[in-house]
């Protein structure tokens, strides 16, 4: 995923109402997302 894509899909997310449940189960997955994107990029920054 791109910064773009994860800025857009933070936007989204802020309008969407969701159970605490969900909440949580959503914020997991695009941390690891996030998480992901950060290593990548460092990776690059590397080579």
């Amino acid at each position: 995923m791109t910064i773009d894509t994860l800025g857009e899909l933070r936007a989204e997310l802020r309008e969407c109402v969701f159970t605490p449940a969900e909440r949580k189960a959503l914020e997991r997955e695009l941390a690891e997302l996030i998480r992901r994107r950060n290593e990548a990029l460092a990776a690059e920054e590397g080579a």
